[in-house]
């Protein structure tokens, strides 16, 4: 028992990325494959029916990390970190609410109507925020973001590992396309989500590398992502371009996104320092005694 124990370990430890993506994967589809074959989708209220496949993230992390060298306990106090700056914490809450509510605002220049017009009273809004943080789409980012952009930066810059873990992100939502109310096949949609999904990674990457590690703030940044905007406009000489949602809604991220590489490059923020966990037997890993190379000089 004890050296079937080591062998899956060992494999584990040879595989680490694979290995988090098909725990991940796995947990998450089959979640979404129950939802569909029951139809829960369509019955349950929209705030919970995706629950429980975003935990396949952290339970993907936690698996690897206990196959590594790296103590479970060591990780968890790594990401579970908290304290930082109050200005980084406080803009990576406010940033998602500022991109979604100028979208309205724009709609109602030139004549139109700005007004407040939460999706659900704000109790109910600040429950959602909340239950995102401990239940929903805020944990995604122990696995994303605390585990697997900083695997994704052994090799690449932050810029490159962002947009790698984007792809999959965006992979990981496919089975939602099959009828999930909030998702639809349509191709200005798609286009729409897919550029939102690449661009908040990469702030995302950015941001975890700012707190070293911790992803306290990525939670509440998904978080207050998923809760959407408060206020509604129309009538305004925009109101109604196609092109509006996708430029300010998704492209705003690629905006902070070309901020930040303008000023630090592809580290996106100056002294990065993240590093995988630490390299199986029989390869070289990154030495504790020499700097860490630059990301700057990554992909």
């Amino acid at each position: 028992m004890v050296r079937e124990l080591f062998g899956i370990r060992s494999r584990i430890k040879r595989h680490r990325v694979l290995t988090f993506l098909l725990v991940v994967y796995g947990w998450s589809w089959g979640w979404d494959a129950v939802y569909l074959a029951f139809g829960w989708w369509e019955t349950l209220p929209v705030y919970i029916n995706t629950f429980p496949r975003q935990w396949g993230l952290p339970i993907g992390a936690v698996v690897v990390v206990w196959a590594s060298d790296v103590p479970l306990r060591g990780w968890l106090g790594r990401v579970l970190q908290w304290r930082f700056h109050p200005g980084l914490s406080l803009g990576a809450l406010a940033l998602p609410v500022l991109v979604t509510n100028v979208q309205p605002v724009l709609a109602a220049i030139g004549g139109g109507t700005l007004r407040y017009s939460p999706p659900a009273p704000l109790s109910l809004l600040l429950g959602f925020f909340l239950l995102n943080v401990l239940l929903f789409g805020g944990v995604e980012e122990f696995g994303w973001r605390g585990f697997l952009q900083r695997q994704f930066q052994g090799r690449l810059s932050v810029f490159s590992a962002g947009l790698a873990v984007g792809v999959l992100w965006w992979a990981w939502h496919l089975p939602l396309f099959l009828g999930h109310p909030n998702f639809t096949a349509d191709p200005l949609f798609l286009l729409q989500y897919t550029t939102f999904v690449l661009g908040a990674s990469t702030v995302l990457g950015a941001l975890v590398n700012a707190t070293d590690g911790g992803v306290l703030p990525a939670v509440g940044m998904h978080a207050s992502i998923n809760v959407g905007a408060v206020l509604g406009g129309s009538g305004g000489v925009l109101d109604g371009m196609v092109s509006l949602g996708f430029v300010v809604g998704s492209g705003a991220w690629w905006l902070v996104t070309a901020a930040l590489v303008a000023l630090y490059g592809r580290s996106m923020i100056p002294g990065s320092t993240l590093e995988p966990l630490s390299e199986p037997s029989g390869r070289p890993g990154p030495s504790r005694q020499s700097p860490p190379r630059s990301v700057q000089n990554r992909r």
